[in-house]
């Protein structure tokens, strides 16, 4: 099935973490996670995602830091992946010209919804998968 139905979120906060997944695989979506930098670098790799949503502030490796990689070596397999920054409204600021080309959009976190993530998705021009029940 060609779209971005292949989702890893990378996030350290495990209810948030938790919640995204169980919300997008509600709605059709394959999801895999990550808990911080260094993982999403080893599952990214693995998993071939299609679409990352990639928290800024995480243990081990930087978000920013994880978005230059996956963007610029190919060895990822990621380059053309969709990548969607969750960030806080402070983070923002980080987001400087050279990171705002390599990212495909952003979410701040403490203004986020749930069907914001569904919302986001669609706006590739990929509609949902039809939930099944």
């Amino acid at each position: 099935m060609a779209g971005l139905h292949r989702i890893l979120i990378v996030e350290d906060n495990q209810e948030l973490r938790n919640l995204y997944q169980m919300y997008l695989r509600e709605h059709g979506f394959e999801v895999s996670t990550a808990v911080d930098g260094e993982d999403a670098l080893d599952k990214a790799r693995a998993y071939e995602p299609e679409l990352i949503f990639l928290d800024i502030m995480m243990p081990k490796i930087d978000g920013l830091d994880v978005l230059k990689v996956l963007r610029h070596d190919a060895t990822y397999k990621c380059t053309k992946a969709k990548i969607v920054i969750l960030t806080n409204l402070g983070d923002s600021g980080r987001l400087n010209d050279d990171l705002r080309q390599d990212m495909d959009g952003y979410i701040i976190k403490a203004e986020i919804v749930l069907e914001d993530l569904i919302r986001v998705i669609n706006s590739f021009g990929t509609p949902a998968p039809a939930t099944q029940g």
